[in-house]
């Protein structure tokens, strides 16, 4: 998320948040009735300051919605992107890699849902069944949140720092290291599976990056 040297706060972000909805509903041609604006936002958080932020949050849906829907369109966003299918998270692992790369990962996150987490810093997930952009059902997603408190203030906080506590005792975190030369090969089968950009984003931009992978990466160019 682009931010500045100083630590964000949820409500510093939100101010953000809102206040692009009008842009973007009018040139997207998007309505989110239901998202209350800043002072709205800070009224009712300021009720509830005593509850963690994932149980204000869950009475709030359709501030989920637009979040999500703000993370799948390149706004910055606390939330981190997870998908239920380990190749869809294949196709996301080598589908654009830096050159001079020489590995690749898959995160796996397994966790123990009757395990109490701390009180300073919580990583909390929101659910895959909310209304949303298509992008989030065709790539089966979920989310993750972390917040830590800090002064009665709800401050975001890397995942790094809370996952092995988010796991739970009967919980696993895996990561899968997988070489940048089995890109082509990996992409090839995906593809077969009708796992690509335009499957999973129905753009004409990632169309037309799926024709072109399929013409001049799988194919010879001598053919």
């Amino acid at each position: 998320m682009e931010r500045s040297d100083e630590d964000i706060n949820f409500l510093k972000y939100y101010r953000k948040a809102p206040a692009s909805k009008p842009a973007i509903a009018t040139l997207a041609g998007k309505k989110w009735d239901g998202v209350p604006d800043y002072g709205q936002f800070k009224s009712l958080l300021e009720e509830h300051k005593d509850a963690w932020l994932d149980l204000f949050l869950s009475k709030q849906p359709a501030v989920y919605e637009y979040l999500i829907y703000l993370r799948h369109h390149g706004f910055p966003s606390p939330l981190l992107d997870w998908t239920a299918s380990p190749y869809i998270a294949a196709l996301f692992a080598f589908d654009a890699v830096p050159k001079g790369t020489e590995h690749v990962a898959i995160y796996a996150f397994l966790q123990d849902t009757g395990h109490e987490l701390s009180s300073d810093q919580h990583l909390f997930t929101v659910g895959s069944y909310v209304q949303s952009h298509p992008r989030h059902f065709l790539q089966q997603s979920d989310y993750s949140m972390c917040i830590k408190l800090k002064d009665g203030e709800h401050f975001f906080s890397p995942h790094e720092q809370a996952m092995s506590k988010a796991v739970g005792p009967d919980g696993m975190c895996f990561k899968f290291v997988l070489p940048v030369s089995e890109r082509l090969a990996a992409l090839k089968h995906l593809d077969l599976m009708n796992l690509n950009p335009f499957s999973l984003f129905g753009s004409e931009d990632s169309l037309v990056r799926t024709i072109a992978r399929r013409e001049c990466l799988f194919k010879s160019w001598q053919t």
